[in-house]
């Protein structure tokens, strides 16, 4: 379904009975993310994932210009779209950063956050193998199988068989006019990663932090940083995953996210 907003939204339900969910996805990631996680939480949840403006089946920005503030604005348009009046917000990098804005700015629409294997800080390393990227005009493939034999998930650690990653792929790209390009704008790079360390002490939320134990994204360093600075954070270290752990442990993933949302939902 569509938000009737501009930009467009596209947002993807499971049905479900249960209590409202919001997933996000990551930087160059759309709602397929969620495919084998979102289908093992209909008995508790009605989960929906939003496409990002610029990612996905969601509209690009004319000017190419991506920000914090235009991602949290997407969640908040979607959440009043659907009619909800609080959710759990689920956000997996990218989505986990935006997660922790929306977070700090609305507490009051949430009933709790569980921000997965996102990256608390830009570090210089990662800086300078991001520039190379970022500099690239969007790719465009004259066919589909050449393109799909480039894609690659990143970082690129995954337990991902390749039927999967070839799946994965093949929902991943658009046809131009040219031929096929990925599907998001790649202008979307360009973002600047802040660090996250300063919203933290304002989040007012119950929080799960989840990281993938073979993670190179959120090292444990920073996930105990985390934990230490986030009041009454939780923490789940999710055994056998890398960076991508809806993908790599979904039924870890989704029992991860009941679990805490059952504690939250039942002291209510």
């Amino acid at each position: 379904m569509w938000t009737n907003e501009d930009p467009r939204l596209h947002l993807r339900s499971w049905g479900g009975e249960g209590a409202p969910l919001m997933l996000l996805h990551g930087m160059a990631g759309h709602t397929h993310w969620w495919d084998t996680t979102a289908p093992l939480l209909v008995d508790s949840f009605k989960p929906v994932a939003l496409d990002f403006r610029g990612m996905g089946d969601s509209d690009w920005r004319a000017d190419g210009l991506y920000t914090t503030e235009n991602w949290v604005a997407d969640i908040e348009d979607a959440r009043h779209a659907l009619g909800w009046e609080r959710m759990v917000l689920c956000g997996h990098s990218l989505g986990g950063r935006i997660s922790l804005d929306y977070a700090a700015k609305y507490p009051d629409r949430l009933l709790g956050l569980v921000a997965v294997d996102f990256l608390p800080e830009f570090y210089e390393a990662k800086s300078r193998k991001f520039e190379k990227t970022r500099s690239r005009k969007q790719p465009v493939y004259r066919d589909k199988e050449s393109m799909i034999r480039k894609f690659h998930l990143q970082p690129p650690g995954t337990t991902l068989h390749d039927e999967d990653l070839r799946s994965l792929a093949e929902r991943s790209l658009r046809k131009s006019p040219e031929g096929f390009t990925w599907k998001f704008d790649w202008r979307a790079f360009t973002y600047s990663y802040g660090m996250i360390w300063p919203t933290l002490p304002k989040i007012k939320v119950p929080t799960l932090i989840v990281r993938g134990e073979h993670s190179t994204v959120m090292d444990r360093a920073a996930y105990q940083r985390c934990l230490d600075e986030l009041p009454g954070a939780k923490g789940l270290e999710v055994k056998g995953a890398y960076h991508h752990v809806p993908l790599d442990a979904p039924k870890a993933m989704a029992k991860g996210i009941a679990d805490f949302a059952s504690c939250l939902l039942s002291a209510k």
